[in-house]
């Protein structure tokens, strides 16, 4: 599998709900080439001040890994003092923060912010050019040549399971559809030992999990591209929208499979709870298995409980997994210390190891892979990444994704996964699944038309 890693190039565009825009000043005057290690490491008692990190790992910072990453950094920048702050709510309350120009200096980048409008909060870090050869997941990031975010880390698509859940229940094989995945729930559920699946609802950001499955279903690394070109539908029978969606709302729709009461659940508790056997799967991104690995140590558990698979669609026989980054780092183009904002953020993404102790891709081209995903060999997956647009869609999925308010990445109230899951949790049927997945389509297509002048 590292073998097949090490030659993945490009990008998984993401998108969110647009912020506040603000056009007014121009991006300050910064060198915007590529920093290397060798020069950080020379410029450190040239570089002075106060930067502000602001992330979303709270775990990390409650645990002492963020002051102790910012010692580190101090051993060659002994002049740069590192402030922190975590939250736990953080595409919510990054997107109010950045209406006014007091949202740190070194920020985990917002997908609410529209490619078009990275100069206008961000300073660039580099050119296309250079960083495309050097980094993974650079292309999402562009704007008129300049890239202005770097990923810290990437992540494999998939599913969380505990291996002994599965067990005890009787199941021998890992699934290779949505319906046998469902039937795998339904045994953990008659087992009656633990939730089959557990939504974390209450928590907007994790229902969004469920986008990053969508081009593995597809098994096609050019799938976004395609539903462009070919001017495709979302949702129709068999589609990958419909195989990851409609699964979500087959789960959803059972009492049986998740927890009593989705609006009470507890992002950190479900930790504990997972790695006491208390939860049989949950959907997310490969960067969770190191936290859950960890919560399984902490209370006495072998970490080896933490199973992680892929999402169950054969596509011509085979099972897809897509490769892309975790959330990117950006410099505020409002930062009062941009140089020192740019060296920590890329040490942080080279240096530091925090990808590699996550069990995360690190970005930096041709470097070694995580051990956590090497079970994927074992059922022969296809990693793929997502294809970067041509440069005539550069952009287009995004501006679309927007206008259009379906916003596949998106979080907000109206999102359409959340009118799903509320559906599915009323026990409405399959008929309004058809309602809501059908005026997702009418609205793409509208938008997709629109931006793309199509007749």
């Amino acid at each position: 599998m590292k073998k097949v890693l090490a030659l993945m190039l490009a990008v998984l565009m993401l998108g969110s709900i647009a912020v506040g825009c603000k056009k007014d000043d121009p991006v300050p005057d910064t060198d915007s080439s590529t920093p290397s290690s060798e020069d950080t490491a020379q410029g450190g008692s040239e570089l002075s001040g106060t930067i502000k990190f602001i992330h979303h790992r709270t775990d990390r910072q409650e645990d002492g890994t963020m002051d102790k990453l910012a010692a580190e950094f101090n051993k060659i920048h002994p002049d740069v003092k590192i402030e922190f702050q975590a939250i736990t709510e953080y595409a919510t309350e990054i997107q109010t923060m950045m209406t006014s120009d007091n949202y740190g200096d070194v920020i985990m980048t917002p997908q609410s912010v529209k490619q078009e409008e990275l100069a206008d909060f961000f300073v660039p870090l580099g050119d296309k050019s250079d960083m495309s050869e050097k980094y993974y997941w650079v292309d999402g990031y562009e704007l008129d040549g300049k890239i202005y975010a770097l990923g810290h880390g990437g992540t494999a698509s998939g599913i969380l399971y505990n291996k002994d859940v599965w067990k005890n229940a009787g199941i021998t094989d890992l699934p290779e559809s949505p319906a046998e995945f469902i039937d795998c729930l339904k045994k953990i559920a008659d087992k009656g030992e633990a939730i089959p699946y557990y939504t974390n609802y209450k928590d907007s950001w994790t229902i969004s999990q469920w986008q990053s499955l969508v081009v593995s279903a597809s098994g096609d690394a050019n799938y976004e591209n395609r539903l462009l070109t070919e001017e495709e539908d979302l949702f129709y029978e068999g589609s990958a929208y419909d195989a990851v969606y409609g699964m979500l709302y087959d789960i959803y729709s059972d009492d049986s499979l998740h927890e009593s009461d989705p609006s009470t659940t507890d992002w950190e508790g479900s930790k504990t709870a997972f790695a006491e056997g208390n939860i049989g799967a949950m959907v997310l991104g490969s960067w969770a298995i190191s936290q859950f690995q960890e919560a399984a140590e902490n209370i006495g558990v072998d970490p080896a409980v933490v199973g992680y698979m892929p999402f169950p669609n054969k596509v011509d026989g085979e099972i897809y997994s897509v490769s892309a980054n975790d959330y990117a780092m950006s410099v505020n183009k409002n930062s009062k210390n941009i140089e020192a904002a740019k060296a920590f953020l890329f040490w942080f993404c080279e240096e530091s190891g925090f990808a590699e102790k996550e069990g995360l891709i690190s970005v930096v081209k041709g470097n070694p892979m995580p051990e956590v995903l090497s079970s994927f060999d074992e059922l022969k997956v296809k990693l793929i990444v997502a294809e970067p647009a041509p440069e005539e869609l550069t952009g287009k999925f995004d501006k679309i994704a927007k206008d259009s308010e379906v916003d596949p990445w998106g979080d907000a109230a109206n999102n359409f996964k959340f009118k799903l899951a509320e559906a599915a949790f009323g026990k409405k049927g399959r008929d309004e699944y058809n309602k809501i997945t059908a005026d997702v389509n009418k609205e793409w297509n509208k938008a997709r038309d629109s931006v793309l002048g199509n007749d």
